[in-house]
């Protein structure tokens, strides 16, 4: 009925309402030192400006999903921050037959995009945009680095880690065939691991 919420907008609400508490304790001021005159350890990195001193430009896509709850809380991080950033929003959805030229024509000009999840659509022979983009933009590798930052509690300690996933052969190629209706079979290459 009109009174459900959908699975996808209770999980975003969710990961809102604990991330809240979070974002305030990362951006309020730091504790006065007990050590007087003492270097502040407390550092904020800010995204390089380009040479000539302007705003970076990001491309930005909300999305589907919580697509645009993710990407809203980091323009409040990056607005917090007074990061150099300024962002070119455009309207793509995971059920548009393709992504705008006008999209890839502004990632390639930017250099930078901030993207939230795209709906993939499932069967009938159509490609996801998610692969689309990767594919228009030669996006081979997805990189994932995860690391403890001093201060924040976590559930584990000394994390360190660099996830290096290959982004659109294999599984990610979109290669697939069905079988017998309702039974689709996607072609798979070999992954390695690297440690």
């Amino acid at each position: 009925g009109a009174d459900r919420i959908h699975p996808e907008t209770l999980a975003g609400l969710t990961m809102a309402r604990r991330s809240a508490p979070l974002l305030r304790r990362v951006l309020s001021p730091a504790p006065p030192s007990p050590l007087a005159g003492a270097v502040s350890r407390r550092t904020v990195t800010y995204m390089p400006r380009p040479g000539d001193g302007a705003p970076r430009t990001v491309t930005l896509i909300p999305g589907d999903g919580i697509g645009p709850l993710v990407t809203g809380a980091v323009r409040q991080v990056m607005e917090a921050m007074h990061a150099p950033v300024c962002f070119e929003t455009y309207e793509v959805h995971g059920d548009m037959p393709s992504v705008p030229p006008e999209v890839i024509e502004s990632i390639r000009r930017n250099k930078v995009c901030l993207k939230g999840g795209l709906a993939t659509p499932v069967g009938g022979g159509v490609s996801s945009l998610n692969l689309q983009l990767r594919k228009e933009l030669d996006l081979y590798a997805s990189l994932v680095n995860c690391f403890n930052l001093p201060g924040l509690p976590t559930r584990h300690d000394n994390v360190d880690i660099a996830v290096i996933r290959e982004n659109t052969e294999g599984e990610y190629s979109g290669l697939e065939h069905e079988v017998v209706p309702g039974v689709v079979e996607s072609l798979k290459g070999d992954d390695e691991v690297l440690l």
